[in-house]
C-alpha cells in the first residue's frame, strides 16, 4: 500500500484526489496548511508526497525542503496552478521527483505517484544492499571462527551502533586498525571519513600539531593554517594507534575534546567544535601504564566504555588455516594457485607467533616466493627459525659432514641455498632472508661465497657480484 501525503488548500481537489487514490488501494493522509502537513510528516511513515506550490502559511518549496529531511527517501511531487520554469527547477534541484501544473488529468497523477514510489523503493533497497556490502566487507577482513573472533564480532556489531569511545587491545600484529576500521563501517558514519593517526611515529609537539591543528605565525615555521586531524574527521571516526605513546599534556587535551567535543588549534583563541567517534588501541597493559604514572587514570576511565580485547593468534590457531586461505586468495596474482602441505600447515600450527597474523602473512608471502612455480608449499619454504623450532631438519643437516659445520659457514650454506631457489634474484633472496639486499651484498663478500650455487652458472666472489646467463 502507498502512503501518501497531499497538502494542498482547495478542498474540493483534495476531496477528488483522495477518493480517486482510495479507490487505487493507497492510504491518504490529506492536510490544507504547511503546519498540519509538517505534523503528518513528522508522525507517518510516507512513501509519497503531493505538495501544492502555494499554501496560505508557508511556501511549497520551503515545506520541500522540510519533507526530504523528515522523510529522506520519500519522493516529492510538486503540484501548482501557475506554471513557472524558474519554480519547477528550483523544486527538481531540491530533490523532488516530478512537477504537475493544475489541474492534471488523473490518469497522469497516478502514473507519477506509481512511478515516484518505485524509485522510492529502489532507494530503500539499495540502502539495504550497501548495508549488506558493508557487513559482508566486515566478515570477510576479519577472519577466524574461533569461540574469540566470533564474540569480537558480536562485540563490533553491538558498538558499532553507539557513538561511545572504544579501547582495543592487544598485541602488535593481530590487527587492532582491521576492528577499528570495521566498527566504522558497520556504523551510521560509514560515508564520513576514518582517520587513522599513530601516536608512536611522532614526536610531542609534531604530533599535538597533527591532531588539532595550528594557526598561521603560532610557531616558527606556521607560515599557513593547518586543519588538525580531528577536525578532518568532524561527522566520522578518528582511530588513534598506540595511545599509550602519547605525553600526558596531549592526554589532557585528548580528554577534553572526548568530554566536550572542543578543542583549540596551536596559536588560536577561538575553540573549535567537532562531532567526533573515537577508537583507541594499545598494545601496553594500562592497569601497568597507570600505576607508573605514564597514563592519566581520568582519561583511562573515559576511553574504557567497550573494550576490546584481540586475542594473540597462539590463543586461535583453530584460525590458521582460514587465515592461509584468506592470504591466497587476496594476495596471489591471477590464475596462481597455492596449497599449502600437511607438513608445512602442522609447522605453522606449531609456531607460537610472536608477530601474530602479521607475521603468518610475511612468512606466506615469503613461501610462495620461494616455492616459485610449485603448487604445494612444504617445509623446504618455511623459514628456517619456524621449521626448526619444533625440531624439524632442515637442509643443512642433511649429512654428518654438514654437522660439522661452523655457524659463519651455516650461513654461507644457507646463502646458497637461497640463491640457487630463487635463481640468483638476489632482491628475492634478500626479501626471503628479511635483510635489505646491500647487506646481502656485504655478507656475500664478507663471508666469501664463490661457489657455484646454481646450474645456471651463478658465482659469488669476494671483490663482486655477477650472473653468467
Amino acid at each position: 500500500m502507498i502512503r501518501i501525503l497531499i497538502a494542498d488548500d482547495e478542498h474540493s481537489l483534495i476531496e477528488v484526489y483522495k477518493k480517486k487514490l482510495s479507490r487505487e488501494g493507497m492510504q491518504v493522509f490529506a492536510a490544507t496548511s504547511g503546519k498540519e502537513a509538517i505534523s503528518i510528516m513528522r508522525t507517518q511513515n510516507l512513501d509519497v508526497a503531493l505538495l501544492d506550490i502555494k499554501l496560505p502559511d508557508i511556501d511549497g518549496i520551503e515545506l520541500l525542503k522540510t519533507f526530504k529531511s523528515l522523510q529522506p527517501t520519500a519522493e516529492a511531487i510538486m503540484l501548482t496552478g501557475f506554471g513557472s520554469v524558474e519554480t519547477a527547477v528550483k523544486s527538481m534541484k531540491l530533490g523532488a521527483y516530478d512537477y504537475l501544473t493544475k489541474p492534471c488529468k488523473l490518469s497522469e497523477l497516478l502514473t507519477v505517484i506509481v512511478k515516484a514510489h518505485e524509485k522510492k523503493q529502489l532507494r530503500e533497497k539499495n540502502i539495504i544492499l550497501e548495508e549488506q556490502l558493508s557487513r559482508l566487507k566486515f566478515h570477510d577482513t576479519l577472519i577466524g571462527e574461533s569461540k574469540a573472533m566470533k564474540e569480537i564480532k558480536e562485540t563490533i556489531s553491538l558498538v558499532s551502533k553507539s557513538d561511545a569511545p572504544v579501547l582495543i587491545l592487544g598485541e602488535t600484529g593481530t590487527g587492532k586498525e582491521l576492528v577499528a576500521r570495521a566498527i566504522h563501517d558497520l556504523s551510521s558514519r560509514s560515508q564520513n571519513p576514518f582517520v587513522i593517526v599513530n601516536a608512536s611515529c611522532f614526536q610531542e609537539s609534531i604530533l599535538e600539531s597533527e591532531l588539532f591543528g595550528y594557526k598561521r605565525g603560532a610557531f616558527t615555521g606556521a607560515t599557513s593554517d593547518k586543519l588538525g586531524l580531528i577536525q578532518i574527521a568532524d561527522s566520522g571516526t578518528f582511530f588513534v594507534d598506540e595511545i599509550a605513546d602519547m605525553s600526558l599534556p596531549i592526554q589532557a587535551k585528548i580528554l577534553r575534546v572526548l568530554e566536550t567535543g572542543v578543542f583549540r588549534r596551536l596559536g588560536d583563541t577561538r575553540e573549535i567544535t567537532v562531532d567526533v567517534r573515537f577508537i583507541f588501541a594499545t598494545n601496553k597493559n594500562m592497569e601497568d601504564e597507570i600505576a607508573s604514572g605514564r597514563f592519566r587514570r581520568d582519561l583511562f576511565y573515559r576511553l574504557n566504555t567497550f573494550v576490546i580485547n584481540i586475542p594473540p593468534l597462539r590463543e586461535r590457531k583453530e584460525d590458521i588455516p582460514l587465515l592461509i586461505d584468506y592470504f591466497f586468495n587476496t594476495h596471489l596474482r591471477k590464475n596462481q594457485k597455492k596449497r599449502v602441505s600437511r607438513k608445512a600447515l602442522d609447522a605453522l600450527k606449531d609456531y607460537d607467533w610472536p608477530g601474530n597474523v602479521r607475521e603468518l602473512f610475511n612468512i606466506l608471502e615469503r613461501a610462495v616466493i620461494v616455492s616459485g612455480d610449485r603448487e604445494e608449499i612444504d617445509l623446504q619454504d618455511l623459514p628456517l627459525s619456524l621449521v626448526s623450532s619444533k625440531g624439524i631438519k632442515i637442509h643443512v643437516s642433511q649429512s654428518s659432514e654438514e654437522t660439522k659445520l661452523n655457524l659463519r659457514e651455516v650461513e654461507r650454506k644457507h646463502i646458497e641455498h637461497v640463491l640457487e631457489m630463487t635463481r640468483g634474484n638476489k632482491s628475492k633472496a634478500a626479501k626471503i632472508l628479511g635483510i635489505s639486499r646491500k647487506r646481502l651484498y656485504n655478507i656475500l663478500r664478507n663471508n666469501a661465497v664463490k661457489d657455484c650455487v646454481s646450474n645456471r652458472g651463478l658465482f659469488v666472489s669476494k671483490r663482486n657480484t655477477h650472473t653468467k646467463g
